[in-house]
This record gives structure tokens, sequence and C-alpha cells, in this order.
């Protein structure tokens, strides 16, 4: 997502943070030892026309600094806090692969079958290599032999979003001998959603949501922009300044 110019260092939220908000600039700069980041996260906001950015600090699995910086919104000047959400883009892959293994320890995928075998009507097609031979481990680790594929659809556009089944029987065409090279794969993962959500019986946002976020506490942390989470989202802006929809 190179084109977009809000950059989320690390965003997360239901997790305690330290800060220190009722100390004077002055008091900081002599207790705080962040306050170089501090000062750097500023000068990379001022000098490269990121409108915001969000910044964590962790140590012994608890967060010690959290702080934002800049505007989530620049023409509604709401600014950035540590709260603030932004689009993860492929950040999302890890976290889609822990939902993954969540079924697996249930016992409702093995990472060594054919993924076609946890999919419906749109299957992988073998040109390059045996179809079998795209396990659901391979899907996950960008060696099933899959395309990039990347694609966008924006809200408002005319463009009707096609179901996986659809997008998985028109793209979903090896292109090399599963197992035998690493090619990144959107649509691999793109995959692991639709075999989360028919293993499941939920919808991938659903499943996410509760067997992931919410037992970690990440309550602003979603699958697209959940219902009552719009006010926390920071705005997406192109190379020229433009929202992104």
């Amino acid at each position: 997502m190179t084109r977009l110019a809000a950059i989320a260092v690390f965003a997360c939220s239901g997790l305690s943070v330290w800060s220190t908000p009722s100390l004077t600039a002055q008091q900081r700069g002599a207790t705080d030892p962040f306050a170089p980041v501090r000062a750097h996260a500023r000068s990379a906001v001022s000098d490269s026309g990121v409108p915001s950015l969000a910044v964590a600090v962790a140590k012994g699995g608890k967060i010690i600094w959290a702080e934002g910086f800049g505007w989530a919104d620049r023409e509604q000047r709401i600014p950035a806090t540590e709260h603030t959400t932004y689009s993860l883009a492929s950040i999302s892959k890890p976290i889609t692969a822990t939902g993954l293994m969540i079924l697996v320890e249930r016992g409702k995928v093995q990472l060594d079958r054919p993924a076609n075998e946890y999919l419906g009507s749109g299957k992988i097609t073998g040109l390059a290599g045996d179809a079998a031979a795209a396990t659901v481990r391979r899907v996950a680790n960008h060696t099933a032999g899959l395309p990039l594929h990347y694609v966008f659809y924006y809200d408002g556009a005319v463009d009707r979003v096609p179901t996986m089944d659809e997008a998985i029987a028109r793209y979903a065409i090896t292109t090399y001998p599963p197992g035998s090279a690493w090619q990144y794969s959107n649509l691999g993962f793109g995959i692991i959603d639709w075999i989360i959500e028919r293993a499941s019986g939920v919808s991938y946002p659903d499943f996410m949501r509760s067997e992931v976020f919410l037992p970690l506490g990440m309550t602003r942390s979603s699958i697209h922009l959940w219902p009552g989470l719009e006010p926390f989202a920071a705005t997406r802006y192109d190379n020229q300044g433009h929202r992104i929809p």
C-alpha cells in the first residue's frame, strides 16, 4: 500500500499504555526516555508530508509508551492518538494466519491437505504442477505457485466485487509447481480468508473479531471497518494529499 500516505508503525487498542500527558514539554525532556523518539516522529510527519503515524514501544510483554502524531483527518482537524485505527494492508497477513492456526488447533483444518478440499465451487487450477500439491500450508507460506494478484475496490465505484468462488476460479491458477518456488500472493491469503470462513461456519470478519481481536483486548481492530469504529479511523490520502475512499 505504498500509495497511502498514512503510516501505522504500530496500532492497537484495548491495552493499557504508559504516558505522561500532565507533564510540560520541558519536564518530558528531562524525565522521558522517549523524548528523542517523540522529536524524531514529529520531524518525520512534518518533513515527509505524511498526515499521521502512531508509535508504540513494548517491553516484557507490556506497552510502556504509545503516542500518535499528526492529523488522523486533516480536513476535520482530528489529531492522531495511540488509539487511532489505521489500515494495516498486508500486515494483516500474520494476523489472518493466527486465525487459521486456531482452526488447525481445533482440528477443523489440516495444514498439509490440499487447499481445494476446504474450498467451494471455485478451485485452484494446476496449470503448472498438480493443484492437489497446493496445500493449505503452501498457500499460507506463499509457495503454492499462486500469482501475486493486486486489485482494489473503492467505495462508490461501479465495479462489482466478485465472490470468493468467482475470484478463485478466475485467478487461482498455479504459475509455478507448488512447493518449487516462493511467490508473494495476495490471492493466497484471500483463499486463507475463505478457508477460515468455510471451516468455521461464520464470516471471516466475525471469526477474527470473536476469536482473535476481542480475546486479546483489541476492541478497535477489525476486518474492514466495523460499524461504530468509523470515528476512530485515520483518513487515507494519496501522494498528492487527496482523500482515498
